[in-house]
């Protein structure tokens, strides 16, 4: 008999546990409280520019806080090599980079100027904003609904970016292409 008590307490706290969720409100005009791009999980995206010691196997990232770091583009221990997406062209561009958690291997770069020369270019539709988070892009766009506008932000994966498009997967992963 002492098995099945103990089921039924485990039973009633997962179903209270289930019950505990937070809950969004809207406000009277319809729409979300937040209408930027906001996520859960904490930012670890540096900015900055590259510096001149930038070469085929490693990185010299120049943070906006000043601050040099020497990135590998591979990381040493898992042989895994860093996503850059983007070109490096100049001193002047910005790059949104994360890095390993030791510091000494890039995970991603993405040339910022570059993606927002094809942003002001392309037909961003139905995208209305865009922001760099944890290595990945977020897209955020208005969906109407039965009860007002609800503000949709989409992560997606940068697949490529050059000075003509940004292609990037959704995640109904559909490749989509922006000139």
């Amino acid at each position: 008999m002492k098995p099945m008590r103990y089921l039924c307490v485990l039973c009633s706290l997962c179903m209270l546990y289930a019950g505990c969720k937070e809950e969004r409100h809207t406000p009277e005009g319809g729409e979300q409280e937040s209408d930027t791009l906001v996520a859960t999980k904490p930012d670890s995206t540096l900015w900055g520019r590259m510096g001149n010691g930038t070469g085929m196997s490693a990185l010299e990232f120049i943070t906006e806080q000043g601050d040099t770091l020497e990135l590998y583009r591979t990381d040493p221990y898992t042989g895994d090599d860093g996503l850059l997406r983007g070109e490096i062209r100049n001193a002047e561009d910005r790059f949104a980079v994360t890095i390993s958690a030791d510091q000494e291997s890039m995970r991603t770069a993405v040339n910022v100027t570059q993606l927002e020369e094809i942003w002001e270019k392309a037909e961003t539709a139905p995208y209305e904003e865009w922001k760099m988070w944890n290595g990945k892009l977020l897209l955020s766009s208005k969906q109407k609904q039965e009860v007002g506008t609800m503000n949709r932000i989409d992560t997606v994966d940068i697949l490529w970016l050059d000075r003509d498009s940004l292609v990037i997967r959704n995640h109904l992963n559909q490749e989509i292409t922006f000139k």
